[in-house]
């Protein structure tokens, strides 16, 4: 609350209405007594003021607040929503209870506003961001607003259920009519809803809950004591059936368990109740794709874990989210173009000059299982392991037919069903492809008089099972991927043993739209352990604006994109900040070579042979960013085994060196193809240099993310400045140009959390009071203390503020300075349309005058209160103290109403 200068609202106005508004303040003259015939006291002359009230006009609102002076017109159901346009923003309030404030005329006194609707068109890619002022950071289930996003039909598909950020966001997988509903979950609150235009500017909000996506019974643990969330989920008659095995090392870490929700009761109300009766409401039937056999499973866990977090005040528990793997349908077999753009042959050639000696690497295959006799797979495989739960696949993760160090080959074999009835999905056999990429070897395997080789095929496989494709889960990762990766790097893990011997890189060809606090607390440690982690960047380059998929764009993994036979980026390929590296994955679609073959990736599968009585080793050509990473991971475990000491850090510092790639784009790192197409060659080569000590690479720094766009509606963001190798130098100044902006609208960065060498994270704000309307580029320059400086582009607009806004009523105040700071309210007046209405002060006395406007959407009588509209004329902020001097009639000022802080 705002009270600090102006205090309170008057809750019993005037009565004054403004169109043209009379607000008197004159005082009469008096005369001094007899002067014996002296002149007659003079005439006072009075001066007008008079305005007009102006703001964003992207800004519309909510159509039932809880203003009185706004009447109420319901969008509390899908029959009776809001139309939200893409690059506008609605102001609004919901509350959980009635306000019970008959006093005040509250609209919602004796009834609740628990959701308004609105109605949106959304392109693929967009985001949908809720941020509500109300939030209490240090009880924060006082006031707790979430946001949902509905099918055309009716049907929950996604939605924001954070406790502990007053932000919530959903992203749109694909371009369509949606219904998005802002709910309050507790209390109540004011809030803004809006459909963002600008590129991505960092990673995702974790509160999302995409139903398509979500394992109906998996969560993750995010709390640091398992014992208090044991607690928490038996007060609601939920426990869960497993944990992930928590040693010393990793009990601060999140981790991921199983949850029990066959007998979970649904929600009696509200989005994760049944979700028949929205679509009925619409007078729709729901289609058959919407008869998910999980999705009542999925409401309840949702709806328990919703609880469980909010009578912690925390998000101590968030739904899992399961990724689908990156695989197209098989197609007839092609000759391996995709090794000799990688200079596969000259690669080869430099390893038996310059390594003859070197070991056999080991890489981590995660993903949907093995065809663990196919003769691509069988020779290589050391290490297999299961890390789906049996109440999926009827296989315990620690199963007693397992080796205790590493399991037998079948342990991590597909769970592929004969006679499915989703072939195309169930039987891609996708993690045998991966793998056979990586580390197929030479010898033997011609089928159909076909053979094939993979990027390294003197390296050992490590095949650690995620997947589980048995109808309806065809194609998606329902196992431990955390687990898998603490196994790999030799790390506790929830299967209770560790392997014979740990992997040197870890490749993770599937990805989803939101980063899972487990996995990701899991890459960390791998890192930390020695493992290099790669992953697939994604394939929705087609929608246009992709967002960063995970694990990929998680800052110690390395996101491949994919390239076609002509090294350009593939017309699936995902493009976003994070992509670095870019390998072959194909196009299907042509035959440019002219082999008579589709252009696309050669790998190991099994088919159904003739017939049909069991799975047979073959060969398909894949495309994908899938079939791009394991040509990465391959790269680097090569690295590994001539140059042991390899590290994350030191591979990163070389790539972006440009000492592993060949530059296919635009000069330097690039979105669409990160620092280019690996060189199996300049890998060799590298490694050999840091092996023998002849390639020196100096240390420097990084920025993340390496650019920035806050569009019209965001404000701050924050960069974060981390070293490259072992930098003696320090950063020396993080400083924003103004690009001929005022100061006050670019000001310099500050820091948020810095070590003493200025390494660490900065908020990067900007001001657009002080800016006029336009279209501006600047730029976060951070410079090291030998003089070296690295910049971010900042791009944001400043809208023309117009009589178009859509706005609440606005209380408007005139106000007369008696000594400096010190203002006296001479009249109080309510402009019923808010920004565009004008303003008249009349038969006002010569002197210093302050004009203080404000919305007031909750009825909280606090002037210029969080999350509403306010300002102050000719300050501009409410609380300036600034005034104008009236001595004679003025009009034509422009009184704009600004976005207050929450």
């Amino acid at each position: 609350m705002r009270e600090g200068v102006v205090g309170q609202l008057v809750k019993k106005l005037l009565g004054v209405v403004i169109g043209t508004a009379l607000l008197s303040g004159c005082d009469s003259g008096g005369s001094g007594g007899s002067n014996n015939g002296s002149d007659p006291a003079p005439t006072i002359t009075t001066v007008t003021l008079s305005g007009t009230l102006l703001s964003d006009p992207v800004l519309d609102v909510d159509s039932d607040i809880n203003d009185p002076e706004a009447a109420p017109q319901p969008n509390d159901s899908l029959s009776s929503t809001q139309t939200l346009a893409v690059g506008s923003e609605v102001r609004g309030f919901v509350t959980r209870q009635a306000t019970s404030d008959l006093a005040s005329q509250d609209n919602f006194a004796v009834s609740n506003d628990v959701s308004d609707f609105f109605e949106a068109t959304i392109a693929a890619g967009q985001d949908i961001i809720m941020t509500f002022a109300d939030y209490q950071q240090f009880n924060p289930s006082t006031n707790d607003i979430d946001l949902y996003l509905y099918s055309s039909a009716g049907v929950l598909i996604n939605g924001s259920i954070l406790i502990t950020s007053p932000t919530e966001q959903v992203t749109v997988s694909q371009e369509g009519t949606y219904f998005i509903e802002v709910r309050a979950f507790s209390g109540s609150s004011n809030y803004s809803l809006s459909i963002n235009e600008a590129e991505q500017i960092g990673p995702q909000s974790s509160g999302q809950v995409n139903l398509a996506s979500m394992a109906p019974r998996r969560a993750t643990a995010m709390n640091r004591d398992v014992s208090s969330f044991s607690s928490a989920l038996s007060s609601l008659n939920a426990s869960p059936s497993s944990f992930a095995t928590t040693s010393a090392s990793e009990a601060d870490r999140p981790h991921a368990l199983w949850l029990k929700t066959t007998n979970l009761p649904m929600a009696k109300e509200g989005p994760f109740s049944n979700r028949f009766p929205l679509a009925g409401v619409l007078g729709l039937e729901p289609s058959g794709d919407e008869h998910d056999p999980h999705h009542e499973q999925k409401l309840a866990l949702l709806h328990h874990i919703k609880q469980v977090n909010s009578l912690a005040g925390e998000d101590l528990v968030k739904p899992y989210h399961y990724p689908r793997t990156l695989a197209d349908s098989p197609q007839n077999p092609v000759l391996q173009w995709n090794l000799l753009t990688i200079e596969w042959e000259e690669a080869l050639d430099e390893v038996e000059i310059q390594a003859p000696a070197i070991g056999r690497p080991l890489i981590a295959v995660i993903d949907s299982g093995v065809f663990s006799s196919h003769p691509k797979i069988a020779p290589v495989l050391t290490d297999a392991r299961d890390f789906v739960p049996a109440f999926i696949d009827g296989d315990a993760i620690n199963d007693a037919d397992a080796v205790s160090s590493g399991g037998n080959a079948a342990e991590a074999d597909e769970n592929v069903v004969l006679g499915d009835a989703n072939p195309d999905d169930c039987y891609s056999f996708h993690g045998t492809h991966v793998a056979s990429i990586a580390v197929a070897p030479s010898a033997g395997g011609t089928i159909d008089g076909i053979n094939m080789d993979g990027v390294l095929p003197f390296a050992d496989l490590m095949m650690l099972k995620v997947g589980n494709n048995v109808s309806p889960d065809c194609g998606f990762i329902v196992g431990d991927i955390a687990g898998a990766i603490r196994y790999a790097a030799g790390l506790p893990n929830s299967s209770g043993v560790l392997p014979a011997r740990p992997a040197d890189v870890i490749n993770m060809s599937f990805g989803g739209p939101e980063p899972d606090p487990a996995t990701q607390a899991a890459i960390e440690d791998a890192v930390a352990a020695g493992v290099i982690l790669v992953a697939a960047a994604g394939n929705a380059g087609e929608d246009g604006a992709p967002q960063p998929e995970f694990p990929a764009s998680f800052s110690e993994v390395f996101a491949v994109a994919a390239t076609d036979i002509n090294n350009e980026r593939a017309f699936y390929s995902s493009f976003y900040q994070q992509v670095e590296i870019t390998a072959p994955g194909g196009d299907g679609r042509f035959d440019t070579n002219g082999d008579f073959q589709a252009d696309a990736i050669l790998g190991a599968i099994a088919s159904e042979n003739t017939g049909g009585t069991a799975f047979e080793a073959d060969y398909a050509l894949y495309q994908g960013t899938s079939m791009a990473a394991p040509h990465v991971a391959a790269g680097f475990a090569l690295m590994k085994a001539i140059f042991p000491g390899l590290d994350t850090d030191e591979a990163r510092r070389v790539l972006e060196e440009g000492f592993l790639t060949t530059d296919i784009a635009a000069p330097g790192r690039d979105d669409s193809t990160g620092y280019g197409l690996m060189s199996l060659k300049k890998m060799v080569d590298t490694a050999v240099g840091l092996r023998d000590g002849t390639l020196v690479v100096p240390a420097d720094f990084r920025i993340t993310p390496s650019s920035l766009a806050f569009g019209s509606f965001t404000t701050s963001a924050t960069i974060e400045v981390t070293r490259s190798g072992d930098p003696t130098f320090t950063i020396s100044s993080v400083t924003m140009t103004n690009g001929g902006l005022p100061a006050s609208v670019t000001p310099d960065p500050t820091p948020v959390t810095v070590d003493a060498d200025g390494f660490g994270t900065y908020q990067v704000a900007i001001n657009r009071t002080d800016a006029a309307p336009g279209d501006y580029n600047v730029e976060v320059e951070v410079t090291s203390s030998e003089g070296a400086t690295k910049t971010v582009p900042l791009s944001f607009s400043v809208p023309l503020q117009s009589t178009l806004a859509s706005t609440a009523p606005t209380r408007v105040f005139l106000q007369r300075e008696q000594a400096p700071g010190v203002f006296t309210t001479l009249s109080t007046s309510v402009a019923p349309n808010g920004a565009g209405s004008t303003i008249t002060f009349s038969s006002l006395e010569p002197g210093n005058y302050r004009v203080l406007y404000t919305t007031d959407m909750d009825n909280d009588g606090q002037i210029c209160d969080g999350g509403e509209l306010g300002g102050s004329f000719p300050g501009g902020d409410c609380e300036s103290t600034e005034t104008i001097s009236l001595t004679t009639d003025t009009a034509g000022f422009e009184f704009v109403l600004t976005r207050l802080d929450n």
